[in-house]
């Protein structure tokens, strides 16, 4: 039998979320120019995506270790093991997905970056994060 789902440890991981969300929606808020002559917004948005991620990761680690006994190989990983669970659809696991890949860029390959691309992906992918906040919760209900 696997351990319960700590619930508490989810509300508190979401508020997280949502409070990286909000200064990302901050950051990415300013025209594309004054964001980009600012190392300041640069290095700001590149921390609060892997911020984000991470903690998007944390749940989902929980809610997999919980519910499978098995412990994902990595991020991407686990947003994989999540929606084949059937915990969230297999459109927003791709999506998570991508953006576990792009924090990986970001730790890892921080050179090659272009942080022109890292804005408008980011713009593009803000919802992500309240969707899959969403999914969740709406896994726990079911349980």
């Amino acid at each position: 039998m696997h351990k319960e789902i700590n619930i508490e440890k989810i509300k508190t991981l979401e508020k997280d979320i949502l409070d990286t969300v909000s200064e990302i929606k901050k950051i990415i808020s300013m025209e594309d120019e004054n964001f980009l002559k600012s190392k300041k917004n640069i290095y700001s948005l590149r921390y609060l995506l892997i911020e984000a991620v991470e903690t998007m990761a944390n749940i989902c680690n929980h809610i997999i270790t919980r519910l499978k006994g098995d412990v994902p190989k990595g991020y991407p990983d686990c947003f994989e093991k999540l929606f084949r669970a059937g915990v969230i659809p297999e459109e927003l696991g791709n999506k998570l997905i991508k953006l576990a890949r792009l924090r990986n860029i970001i730790i890892h390959k921080y050179w090659e970056i272009d942080d022109r691309k890292i804005l408008s992906s980011t713009r593009e992918n803000l919802p992500v994060f309240v969707e899959f906040l969403d999914q969740i919760n709406e896994f726990l209900k079911l349980k």
